[in-house]
């Protein structure tokens, strides 16, 4: 969308379209000119409102350069404009040169010295409200002294009243130049004709109709309603009609404002001219307010759109690497079980001690590599919810402890002499279960235990099952160095060891946690926690249901 109002447009241009677009902009801005102080208010002391300001704001911000060539050509429109109105020569040169300073510091100030002015957020419109205030208020200091040099005129009168006569007419006019008409319509189509409809009629009840001053409010409300919600250009447009049908009814005796010409001329000019400003400048900070919504309205889904496809992209990436790492698995594991086949063989013959010593390495490291593939696979089965393809059966749970401690036992180096104490129940525990699923939990959960308790030191392994529960809790104890509080919800992550020098020296892959949490959340249906105080001695609590149920767990605490 092209973010670039009318006057920079115009400033693009190729210089001859430029130039005569840029001299139509000064000859419109002399008739109007000439007919604001001839045709509209020609018994009144001063204009009932100076558009021809606004217009020449825009030709001049399309100029290029220091668009010092433009002021002068501002400085004759104006004089000219002066003289056709009945204006002395030398009153009317001193008001072009006033006018085209007052339209070259506005300028100024909006762009900063830049070749465009910006003006679609509610910075630039207050950077806007701050130069047409500058600059008014410089010309009308000046213009009042030319009046009272030259006419006679009261100076503070002549300030006071073309301060509000020229910042009505920056603020109503001036937005034609600088909003963009590329932005689009965000509401239905029939909102914007009901809201013109609205407007039209509200503007004919106060000014054709009623002519109270006190219902000039409501024309506020419906102009706030396009500020917010139609496209600035439409509400420009809106604004500088309303302003122009304000200024018309005035001058011809119709309206709430033409009631007080007969008592207070100057009065009721001050309250047109203020009128038009405030609703102009209120339009300008809503429709401001209203863009700087949209556009973060905007950012955000633009964001939430590229969080989506990132996010796609990520899973797609993670099913073609479970794919490839699935696929790399089969294809290692038949090699590999021929390595252990034989190193197994080379094991149990009767070789001489260095011979004996290379058998034994190389089966301690298929061995290690067997069970790394076979945690792999597990995982890529469970990453996409394969299922078990075992049924389940009735397990003694207190039987299927015993005999993984005692596998876990003898795979445990006995020089290192942990012991595991055993807390289980006297009667047997019925569950109804996958038997592999369970002793590859807890086989895996009591592996790390040994591997990282130290020497002489004890494994607890408790069973609890109370009585009339559908729900038992198995709790693995160990006296190793423990999890720091930071790093035990990633030790649930694929391939992640805890940081430490004392887990660093224990050999492992950091996948049996990952397999424990998704074999008992998503096949077993149950829930495992882990606590630790960090410096010594971890907790893990499998809770697991008797019975495949269709309730979530209960609340349950891994800390005694």
């Amino acid at each position: 969308m092209d973010a670039r109002g009318l006057a920079a447009r115009l400033h693009d241009l190729p210089a001859l379209p430029r130039r005569v677009l840029i001299a139509a902009l000064i000859v419109a801005a002399v008739g109007i000119a000439r007919l604001s102080l001839v045709a509209i208010s020609p018994d009144a002391p001063i204009a009932l409102w100076w558009p021809a300001i606004g217009v020449l704001f825009f030709a001049v911000l399309a100029s290029r350069g220091r668009r010092l060539a433009v002021s002068v050509v501002v400085v004759i429109a104006v004089a000219i404009g002066n003289l056709l109105g009945g204006q002395p020569l030398e009153l009317s040169l001193a008001y072009g040169l006033t006018n085209a300073i007052e339209v070259w510091v506005v300028v100024r100030v909006l762009t900063g010295g830049a070749a465009h002015a910006r003006f679609t957020t509610l910075k630039h419109i207050g950077r806007f409200l701050i130069s047409v205030a500058v600059g008014t208020l410089l010309f009308s200091i000046l213009t009042a002294a030319a009046a009272a040099l030259l006419a006679g005129a009261d100076p503070a009168l002549v300030a006071s009243s073309l301060i509000t006569s020229h910042a009505s007419a920056f603020f109503a006019v001036a937005p034609l130049a600088l909003v963009s008409p590329s932005i689009p319509l965000r509401v239905p189509a029939w909102e914007p004709l009901v809201q013109t409809l609205s407007l039209v009629f509200l503007t004919v009840v106060v000014f054709a109709l009623a002519g109270a001053l006190a219902l000039t409010f409501l024309i506020i409300t419906t102009l706030m309603w396009g500020a917010y919600r139609l496209p600035p250009m439409t509400v420009a447009l809106q604004t500088v009609t309303l302003a122009v049908a304000a200024t018309l009814a005035t001058a011809t005796g119709i309206g709430p404002f033409a009631l007080l010409l007969d008592t207070d001329e100057r009065g009721a000019i001050f309250a047109l001219q203020l009128f038009i400003m405030t609703h102009a400048a209120a339009a300008l900070f809503v429709s401001g307010q209203s863009a700087d919504w949209n556009r973060a309205v905007d950012s955000l889904a633009a964001r939430e759109r590229d969080a989506t496809l990132v996010a796609d992209e990520l899973l797609q990436l993670n099913a073609q690497k479970d794919d490839f790492i699935s696929a790399v698995s089969h294809g290692l594991r038949t090699p590999v079980t021929s390595i252990l086949g034989f190193s197994e063989q080379l094991v149990d013959a009767d070789l001489d001690p260095e011979t004996d010593q290379a058998a034994r390495i190389i089966h301690r490291n298929a061995r290690r590599l067997a069970d790394v593939i076979e945690d792999v696979l597990e995982l890529s089965r469970l990453s996409t919810n394969e299922g078990s393809t075992r049924p389940p059966a009735d397990l003694d749970l207190c039987l299927l402890l015993e005999n993984c401690i005692d596998d876990t036992l003898v795979l445990a180096p006995a020089a290192r002499a942990v012991t595991v104490e055993r807390q289980l129940p006297d009667v047997p525990v019925i569950i109804h279960a996958v038997e592999q699923d369970l002793v590859r939990v807890f086989s895996n959960l009591l592996t790390n235990a040994l591997k990282f308790s130290p020497a002489e030191s004890t494994v607890v392994v408790e069973l609890i099952a109370p009585a009339g529960s559908a729900w038992v809790d198995v709790r693995i104890d160990d006296e190793g160095p423990g999890i720091p509080l930071a790093e035990q919800e990633a030790v649930w992550e694929r391939f992640y060891r805890v940081q430490s020098p004392q887990h660093r020296d224990v050999p492992g892959t950091g996948l049996g946690l990952p397999i424990v949490r998704a074999l008992v959340e998503h096949r077993i249906g149950g829930q495992v926690t882990l606590s630790s105080d960090g410096v010594a001695g971890t907790s893990v609590v499998v809770r697991i249901p008797r019975a495949p149920l269709s309730i979530a767990p209960p609340t349950q605490s891994a800390a005694r």
